[in-house]
């Protein structure tokens, strides 16, 4: 189709064509970003924050949220990131040759002008947030259409009203929404996240190490996970073999000390804990779900928190 005929009120609005690469999705956003660009910078902030991508050349793009009590005139907001953020106030520069296009829930805006990147608003009427995007390096009308455009045509915001979808270091899950990050490490090899519960303290922690045939050498997937567990003060009680979408993983319960308040310091332990752990073989990577809580908390179930696993006990 010529570009002439996707044109609506002098706004181009291109397909949202399925695009390859790494997928994110972090508290108001999820997107498809090209398989060479990483996450160098992240907010673990639900309610303001942001998150940056780059490649080893340098910055990429960033994309932010901020809440919003109704949606701004994007237009004019775009205008005035240039004016004090490109500009610094210089009233002699000319704002208003923003050219703007509708690309799925964005309005991007772009200037000839090489100092002026590109941007793209979104505003999200459920959770009242204003999402951004700043994409740097290149300026060009085919890096627009080649790259900017299907990211935000392929985007969408992390709105469920009961869950709250997260994909980050290799790290994809989903969770209630009532589930709200706590800690969180990312090394090149060994990634961690921890949530809790905001009603009864339950935590949930998932483990991601790579490199995953050099660090197991000879060692059994069981004798590696306990010599972790162990430096964490955790002891396993009872472990089953199984498999995770097919493959070899286990199942431990376990013990671990509280987290709160007296208990911590009287040596109180939970006994309630479950983890699962598989070994991806395609990808070299081990896998962790732990969670442990309050006796009377309620364990989430794994194949919802995995959408798309099965998980197999071996007889």
């Amino acid at each position: 189709m010529a570009k002439e005929e996707n044109l609506k009120n002098g706004a181009m609005t291109p397909p949202p064509v399925p695009v390859a690469g790494n997928f994110i999705a972090w508290h108001h956003i999820r997107a498809t970003v090209p398989h060479d660009w990483e996450v160098t910078k992240y907010s673990v902030e639900d309610r303001v924050g942001r998150i940056e991508f780059g490649t080893r050349v340098g910055l990429k793009a960033t994309v932010s949220w901020e809440p919003c009590l109704r949606e701004p005139n994007r237009l004019t907001t775009m205008k005035t990131f240039i004016q004090n953020n490109i500009y610094k106030k210089d009233k002699s520069k000319n704002i208003d040759d923003v050219k703007t296009a509708d690309v799925g829930c964005f309005l991007v805006g772009w200037m000839d002008d090489p100092l002026v990147p590109c941007q793209a608003l979104g505003y999200n009427a459920e959770t009242q947030h204003l999402v951004r995007w700043i994409f740097e390096g290149e300026r060009t009308e085919n890096y627009r259409e080649e790259i900017i455009f299907p990211i935000l045509a392929n985007s969408s915001f992390n709105d469920s009203p009961t869950e709250k979808e997260y994909s980050l270091y290799g790290i994809h899950c989903t969770l209630p929404i009532d589930y709200k990050i706590e800690d969180i490490v990312t090394l090149p090899a060994n990634a961690m996240m921890l949530f809790e519960n905001e009603e009864n303290h339950r935590r949930v922690t998932f483990r991601r190490w790579g490199l995953a045939s050099t660090i197991l050498g000879n060692k059994d997937l069981c004798d590696f996970y306990n010599a972790i567990l162990r430096t964490l003060n955790i002891q396993a009680e009872l472990v089953a073999k199984c498999t995770v979408n097919g493959m070899e993983g286990r199942i431990l319960k376990y013990s671990s000390l509280r987290e709160h308040h007296g208990d911590r310091y009287m040596r109180r332990r939970w006994h309630n804990g479950e983890a699962i752990i598989w070994y991806n073989k395609e990808e070299n990577r081990i896998y962790t779900f732990e969670q442990i809580g309050p006796e009377k908390s309620q364990a989430i179930e794994f194949t919802s928190v995995f959408r798309g696993y099965v998980i197999r006990r071996s007889k």
